[in-house]
């Protein structure tokens, strides 16, 4: 791979306009036919077919790169567009030495979103399941959220920054497979995994990245990961591998496992994406983050916890259920619109306690990071900073009965 990397030159690209690109030097002999359509409102497809010689292929959208791979005439799948939006793609084929066979663009523009915007995982999941309309309460909820919930308000907001939200990339058919190093947690199993060229971690210390294989509908949950282009590698301290469609946790129901978060539920599990904002719904559970959480005990559907929290019957535990009162009139409140909508999922589906650490009270989000572009200003979301949840009704939030693992 790391004659690949050398190969295809990735610096190489002449910029034009800013969001434009242009074509590059093309070779004389038979140009290959290059075409983009959208068969939805969040990708794109890209066909082409080789010249002769033709040893790699290079995809840039908008001039940045997106990825780059041995030469196949394999459609290419780009995703994590925008609706209603208009892209121009880049194709560069090079032979064997690195010379340039080929340049060529196209565009295309989205659709508009029809429907709901797919969720992750099954519909049975614990993630995109309702809240019964008379789900019991713990006993001990009003302590617990007395001691772990009401302290924090001050802290608490959505996580969709690119230091700590939680960044998504999708394999392409053919994306380089990667044997992703490993240095501490769930290195006694082997990883190959296809990544395109444009993922990269969240940048706080976390280095948390996920990455999707819809061909396999396998997600890779990676921790304090790091990618080296000089030697096109990359490496984590944690990574698993689990089924994006489905249950939601490294191990069935009651089971333990290990994983990257500190429940062992999948990394991507009730992130928020700008794309539900816009439609107005969520359709699934949240995920919480939060600084006080219970030593070493945990409720289902969580399958693990850590050894570091507080030996306190009214620390949240990982994998607690937590619910707005379905009594509280959302929509009555001055909020900007996001918010009514985070406040709706947190009454119809809840959100779970997936993580800890110190210093905030998460309600965790997508990274505009692989993306390339702020799709969170679109949906009037800030980025940077986070939105707060400082005015949020904490003290009407209520944990669900807890079932302990």
């Amino acid at each position: 791979m790391v004659g690949l990397a050398a190969c295809i030159g990735f610096a190489a690209t002449t910029m034009g306009p800013a969001g434009a690109t242009s074509p590059g030097r093309v070779r004389p002999g038979r140009t290959p036919a290059f075409t983009v359509m959208a068969p939805n409102s969040y990708s794109a497809q890209l066909t082409w077919t080789l010249p002769p010689g033709a040893a790699t292929v290079k995809i840039l959208r908008n001039g940045r790169l997106i990825d780059a791979f041995t030469a196949a005439s394999t459609p290419y799948v780009d995703r994590l567009l925008w609706q209603s939006t208009t892209y121009s793609y880049e194709l560069d084929v090079f032979d064997g030495t690195g010379g340039l066979l080929s340049s060529q663009t196209a565009g295309v523009t989205t659709p508009a979103q029809v429907g709901s915007f797919p969720r992750f995982y099954a519909a049975g999941s614990f993630w995109n399941t309702k809240i019964r309309r008379h789900a019991r309460v713990d006993p001990d909820s009003k302590a617990i959220i007395a001691k772990s919930v009401l302290p924090y308000v001050s802290v608490s907001h959505v996580t969709n920054t690119d230091a700590w939200g939680i960044p998504l990339a999708y394999s392409g058919a053919d994306s380089e497979d990667y044997a992703v190093g490993c240095t501490k947690y769930g290195c006694n199993i082997d990883v190959h995994f296809g990544i395109p060229r444009y993922a990269r971690q969240n940048s706080g210390t976390d280095g948390k990245l996920v990455v999707v294989d819809p061909s396999t509908n396998i997600e890779l949950d990676m921790g304090r990961a790091s990618y080296d282009q000089g030697s096109d590698t990359w490496t984590t301290e944690s990574r698993y591998t689990t089924p994006s469609d489905g249950w939601g946790a490294m191990c069935g129901l009651g089971q333990h496992c290990d994983g990257v978060l500190m429940s062992g539920i999948d990394q991507f599990g009730g992130i928020i994406r700008p794309e539900e904002i816009a439609q107005g719904h969520i359709d699934h559970a949240l995920a919480l983050a939060i600084p006080y959480w219970r030593n070493a005990k945990f409720v289902c559907p969580a399958v693990k916890s850590s050894g570091h929290g507080y030996d306190d019957i009214a620390a949240l535990p990982e994998g607690a259920h937590l619910q707005l009162s379905p009594t509280f009139d959302v929509d009555a409140q001055s909020w900007p619109a996001w918010e009514k909508v985070v406040g709706h999922a947190l009454q119809k589906y809840g959100a779970y306690v997936v993580d800890a650490g110190s210093g905030a009270f998460e309600v965790r989000a997508e990274a505009n990071l692989d993306r390339g572009y702020d799709a969170w200003s679109l949906v009037g979301m800030p980025s940077n900073p986070p939105p707060k949840l400082t005015n949020f009704p904490w003290n009407k939030v209520r944990v669900l009965k807890l079932d302990w693992c």
